[in-house]
């Protein structure tokens, strides 16, 4: 089976995400103006392309990353789960919001992401988490994703239709944006799932319950 580690933030959380993009998505269009002018974040525009602008990534597809494990056998996959079951006990859980966008941030990237954010320690108890997964893994001499860890989620990917215009009004609006904080209390161990974009793009093979709450 093909595996990867992610934290999956409460509905109610990215509920609000895909309300920024629609915010996003509706901008101020003013009749027979020429080139744009800004109202407040809104950029006001003579036209829009008729169609999306992001291929967006709905709710139920919506994950932050770890790493991925790439094709393990089950006995493998167990083995791997029952050991970050004991380790992940001593990785206190962090106190997390979404606040901050990013778009396009390295060569070839095609995506639009909204940033975690938290307090120091919150935010040092998540980067830990992503690294005991590795070390867990690399313990197990079972292959890991080495590619760098970014504490972002990805909300979608731009298309021919996408304008510079509205990738700085949607940026705008997630720089803007200061998410509901949530306690993130489990490491998911997820296996990928086909279905539609309102489905589930993924499958759970095992919860892994952090340790306590980040101290504040």
């Amino acid at each position: 089976m093909h595996l990867f580690a992610a934290l999956v933030p409460p509905q109610h959380v990215l509920d609000e995400i895909e309300a920024v993009v629609a915010r996003a998505e509706e901008p101020v269009v003013a009749a027979g103006s020429k080139g744009g002018r800004w109202f407040g974040r809104r950029r006001e525009t003579a036209e829009e392309p008729a169609g999306p602008q992001l291929n967006r990534i709905r709710s139920p597809r919506m994950l932050v990353p770890i790493t991925k494990f790439g094709h393990l056998p089950v006995t493998d996959a167990t083995r791997l789960a029952d050991s970050l079951r004991d380790q992940a006990q001593h990785w206190p859980s962090p106190r997390l919001h979404f606040s901050g966008g990013a778009a396009l941030e390295w060569p070839g990237d095609q995506s639009v992401w909204v940033k975690v954010a938290g307090g120091l320690d919150d935010l040092e108890a998540f980067n830990a988490v992503a690294k005991g997964v590795s070390l867990v893994s690399q313990g197990l001499q079972l292959f890991v994703d080495r590619r760098a860890f970014r504490p972002m989620m990805e909300i979608g990917s731009v298309n021919r239709l996408t304008t510079p215009e509205y990738l700085e009004r949607l940026v705008a609006e997630l720089d803007a944006f200061e998410g509901t904080p949530w306690w993130q209390t489990s490491l998911s161990l997820l296996i990928p799932a086909e279905g539609a974009q309102n489905r589930a793009a993924h499958k759970s093979f095992r919860e892994i319950p952090l340790g306590p709450a980040v101290p504040h």
